[in-house]
């Protein structure tokens, strides 16, 4: 087989494995973007309200995440190594985990709800508003949290197909809830922004029952068979091991924005609402490098874990080139028609334009950002993960906010401030990530390793 030929099969499976990822976080962001408009409509301080919410939301998926991360580096390894007999014990010691670090992220959320909005520097009326909704939803992560393992179980089979059931009926029920709640259909009772709390929670245990029939039915493992006494301690340690400094990366960056939404409110809540909308709109964009991040780690883990390191390597360049030449090109389309765009939101000329500006920015930015997640779940998928960890640590909490501090107030440039200092952040660490892909000291990193055959002696 020529190495072209051998190119163009990769590319199928590649594309196999990444078109449900994209169409689950399509729809995520799809739902996510019907949620701000419905919000919108009923009122733009719940918008900057909720947006806040969301950004504690989506750092907390990052300290559960550490157990789905470190779980499907494992079992990709496993999978790439013929040692499947030893991915039931994974599955049951990483189901463990998910449920105890997400009930502590649930009672967190319970109690310190008002304390950790105040936190982040709103006033009053959007922590009044804002404040039932995350303990609501927060609670409820624990939810979240088992369903992103068992997610990662079949993603890590190949089973990208079926798992993309789990979020679509989540998010469908999640939305049909949200109308309810805001516009009052029937006669029904209002339920405000609380009401959006309780149709995700409710369209996550949907999910959650739809997730455990798929993981029963596709990998043969029941979620009433997991036991105690089948925890494996060399297991959990391989998860923390590798799950918490590949998690962590992503961890830091949402813990940044938290830091930023803080920067930002000061700015006054014109600006906030602009950076809720741009932030939802800017989702889309990086759609394709995320999915296609996605199914190339659980390629570079199999192939890693086979001990095929050249494949590897060729896997992970290509993979890099196509997610920055599709994220150049939706963000120009973007730039193009962001007025358009934004008229879907707002009519707030203020907002609207500060987004034209920001959304030029874009453009460097989203390439550069291609490059990070796809290198980044290429290190992380062969054991590789300490090193983006500590690019991510230092650039981002050393760098990028004080830039992003410094060009938003100091300088004055506002959102748009904001924006250039990610863009340096990005830029800067896709240096370090080409340069680490490139050594091939990855390649000494693996969790697993491919048994070889015993040997037979002749008598």
């Amino acid at each position: 087989m020529n190495k072209k030929n051998l190119f163009t099969i990769s590319d199928r499976e590649l594309f196999f494995l990444s078109w449900p990822i994209f169409i689950e976080m399509f729809l995520r962001v799809v739902i996510g973007n019907v949620n701000v408009w419905m919000i919108s409509h009923y009122s733009e301080p719940a918008v900057a309200a909720v947006g806040a919410a969301n950004q504690l939301l989506n750092l907390t998926v990052f300290i559960y995440g550490f157990i789905t991360v470190g779980t499907q580096i494992i079992i990709a390894q496993l999978i790439g190594a013929n040692q499947k007999e030893k991915i039931p014990t994974v599955i049951n010691s990483a189901l463990f985990g998910s449920v105890l670090i997400g009930l502590l992220i649930s009672l967190m959320f319970l109690f310190f709800a008002g304390p950790l909005l105040q936190f982040m520097n709103l006033d009053q009326e959007l922590i009044a508003i804002g404040e039932g909704y995350l303990r609501i939803y927060g609670g409820s992560l624990f939810i979240s949290a088992i369903t992103a393992t068992i997610i990662a179980v079949m993603r890590s089979h190949g089973f990208t197909q079926p798992a993309l059931l789990v979020p679509m009926c989540a998010s469908i029920l999640a939305v049909i809830g949200n109308y309810f709640a805001l516009y009052s259909p029937f006669g029904l009772p209002h339920f405000g922004v609380n009401g959006l709390a309780v149709s995700s929670v409710f369209g996550n245990a949907v999910g959650l029952l739809i997730a455990c029939g798929l993981l029963k039915k596709h990998i043969r493992f029941s979620i009433f068979s997991v036991r105690m006494k089948n925890i494996s301690f060399d297991f959990v340690k391989k998860i923390l091991a590798y799950g918490l400094p590949s998690s962590g990366e992503s961890l830091s960056y949402q813990g940044a924005q938290v830091v930023v939404t803080m920067i930002v409110a000061s700015l006054g809540s014109s600006v906030l609402i602009a950076k809720s909308y741009v932030t939802a709109i800017s989702q889309f964009v990086y759609l394709i490098a995320a999915s296609l991040s996605q199914g190339n780690q659980i390629m570079i883990g199999r192939n890693v874990g086979a001990g095929e390191f050249t494949r590897a390597s060729n896997r992970g360049m290509r993979t890099m080139k196509i997610g920055v030449i599709a994220s150049l090109s939706i963000c120009i389309v973007t730039w193009i028609f962001i007025e358009p765009l934004m008229g879907i939101f707002t009519t707030n000329a203020e907002v609207i334009a500060i987004a034209k500006g920001v959304f030029f920015v874009e453009i460097f930015l989203e390439c550069a950002r291609a490059i990070n997640m796809i290198l980044v779940g290429a290190l992380n998928a062969s054991g590789d993960v300490k090193f983006p960890l500590i690019c991510s640590l230092i650039v981002l909490w050393v760098i990028s906010l004080p830039f992003s501090y410094s060009l938003a107030i100091f300088f004055k440039f506002g959102l748009v401030g904001v924006w250039i200092a990610y863009a340096i952040d990005e830029g800067l660490r896709s240096v370090f990530m080409i340069i680490r892909w490139r050594s091939g000291v990855w390649k000494n990193k693996a969790v697993v390793h491919k048994e070889e055959p015993e040997s037979v002696t002749s008598l």
